[in-house]
């Protein structure tokens, strides 16, 4: 069996759109560039499981949050992420189609934007779908990629990796899974 294995995050999806980051910047009554930094900064924890939405979007303004503006801010992250490239999903399919491989998805991402992706029908053809916050291990460590091929019931050498993160692809490299840095939706003609 040969599994070509997706990341999510800007290579499935579209790019969260900056109006979106300004707009959690905003309620968080914080600079567009403050809050980017500390977004990024807080989210591997996020992502992984070790921390829940709260305190991470707390962490991210630095102080105590209502509970109805931590609802109203993950549900404008959740909606900024999913969205699918339909340009990606077709060069998939082709790739799918050419070679006969088994889709799966492994990506960092917390559990509301994991839930709020199980239930996109575009999604169903990526099984299993494999998140960081179930893993309890985020992409580029090694814990991650080995959880993934345990899922996937697969050695290394079965398995083809794309991500448009260089930190991921060495991760996945380091493990034996062959990668291809993601540039685009012609990146799928490689295959």
């Amino acid at each position: 069996m040969a599994w070509l294995l997706c990341d999510y995050g800007n290579v499935i999806s579209l790019p969260q759109p900056r109006e979106v980051q300004a707009t959690l910047a905003g309620l968080c009554g914080m600079t567009p560039e403050d809050f980017h930094d500390a977004y990024w900064r807080e989210r591997l924890a996020y992502d992984r499981g070790d921390t829940d939405v709260s305190a991470y979007f707390q962490a991210v303004a630095g102080r105590p949050l209502e509970p109805a503006l931590i609802d109203q801010l993950s549900a404008i992250d959740v909606e900024g992420w999913c969205r699918a490239n339909e340009h990606v999903l077709g060069a998939i399919e082709e790739a799918r189609g050419r070679r006969g491989y088994d889709l799966a998805l492994l990506s960092n991402a917390p559990v509301e934007i994991a839930r709020a992706l199980d239930r996109e029908p575009w999604m169903a053809r990526f099984a299993p779908r494999l998140f960081s916050c179930d893993l309890h291990a985020t992409k580029p460590d090694a814990a991650c990629f080995k959880a993934a091929l345990d899922a996937l019931s697969a050695d290394p050498d079965e398995v083809i990796f794309i991500d448009d993160s260089a930190a991921n692809i060495e991760g996945a490299v380091a493990v034996g899974i062959r990668a291809l840095h993601y540039a685009g939706p012609e990146t799928f003609a490689q295959l």
